[in-house]
C-alpha cells in the first residue's frame, strides 16, 4: 500500500505566498494535522514494517518525523530530493498580487491550475514529471508493507498524474485538506482515505 500525504500547515500557507523551494515553519496547526495524519497511519499499518519517503525540506521533513513518531518501530523518513515542491523561480515566498504586480497580466489567459508553472526561473510540468515519476516506482518497488510519501501540493498533484497517467485537470482533487491521506490504489486510481 503507498500513501501520499501533504505537510502540515505552514506560516507561508496563512500569509498566502508561494513556498516553492523556500521554507517556511509548521504553524501549531500543521504539527496537529502531521499528529493526525501519524495516528490514522499507525492504524493502517496495523503493525506492518511502513518506509516513509519525504522531501528534504523542512516543511515535508518534520511532518514525516511526526508521523513516524506515531509508528512504533518505524524507521527514520528517508530524504528524496526528487519528492520536493516544484520551484517557481523568481515568484517563490511571493503572493499572488504580488505576483502581478510585478509582472502584469503574465497571469492572464493561464488555465487556473497552470499558471504556477510560468514562474521566470521556475520549473516546468514537464520537469517536475521528469524528477517525480522515477521517485515513485523507486517508492513502489520498497518491500515495505505500507510506504508513506510525505511531500508537497503541486508535488503530490504530480505524483497523482504519474500514478494514475491522468491529465493535470483529471489529477486534481478539489478541496484537498492538508491532513488527508491519499490511497495510491494497485488499480492505478486514487482514494482519499
Amino acid at each position: 500500500m503507498i500513501l501520499l500525504l501533504r505537510h502540515g500547515q505552514t506560516e507561508f500557507n496563512v500569509a498566502g505566498r508561494l513556498q516553492g523551494q523556500l521554507d517556511s515553519p509548521l504553524t501549531a496547526t500543521g504539527r496537529d494535522q502531521a499528529a493526525r495524519m501519524g495516528a490514522r497511519v499507525a492504524a493502517l499499518a496495523a503493525g506492518r514494517p511502513v518506509s516513509i519517503h519525504a522531501s528534504p525540506l523542512g516543511r515535508a521533513h518534520e511532518t514525516a518525523r511526526i508521523v513516524a513518531a506515531h509508528i512504533p518501530g518505524t524507521p527514520a523518513p528517508r530524504p528524496d530530493p526528487r519528492l520536493m515542491e516544484i520551484s517557481f523561480g523568481e515568484w517563490d515566498g511571493l503572493t499572488q498580487p504580488e505576483i502581478d504586480a510585478s509582472w502584469p497580466g503574465l497571469r492572464a489567459g493561464l488555465q487556473p491550475h497552470r499558471w504556477f508553472f510560468h514562474g521566470p526561473g521556475g520549473e516546468t510540468l514537464a520537469g517536475l514529471l521528469s524528477r517525480v515519476t522515477p521517485a515513485l516506482a523507486d517508492i513502489a518497488a520498497d518491500p515495505a508493507a505500507l510506504r508513506v510519501i510525505v511531500s508537497h501540493g503541486i508535488t503530490g498533484w504530480a505524483v497523482r498524474m504519474a500514478h494514475t497517467g491522468a491529465s493535470p485537470e483529471a489529477a486534481i482533487i478539489p478541496g484537498l485538506q492538508q491532513d488527508s491521506l491519499q490511497h495510491l490504489a494497485p488499480d492505478g486510481q486514487v482514494r482519499l482515505l
